[in-house]
């Protein structure tokens, strides 16, 4: 860089920092072992809010691994095709339930 330029700014919709640690704080090696499509339809529910995805991550395979999360929390038809894909019926009543219930 040279003298007077001001460094780049991070994409928009993106931190500028590494999530590396912190997505290791959340997740599990077996939550991580799922594929993030059955790890978002039997947990996305537990979520109250996701924005892991838009960090930085050294590791690519993690990386990969939470933005793809991120994309399918952020888009409800996608969540309910995952949820339909990976979850029985009575699990999906157990979800509802449990959506429907006050913090």
């Amino acid at each position: 860089m040279n003298r007077g330029e001001q460094p780049a700014s991070p994409r928009p919709g993106r931190f500028d920092e590494e999530g590396d640690w912190t997505a290791r704080q959340f997740f599990s090696v077996e939550d991580l072992r799922a594929s993030p499509e059955e790890y978002a339809a039997h947990h996305a529910h537990q979520w109250g809010c996701f924005a892991l995805h838009r960090y930085r991550y050294r590791d690519p395979a993690l990386g990969a691994w939470v933005r793809r999360l991120g994309e399918i929390l952020a888009d409800e038809a996608e969540l309910t095709r995952c949820q339909e894909q990976f979850l029985t019926p009575q699990e999906r009543a157990e979800v509802r339930s449990q959506e429907a219930e006050p913090f």
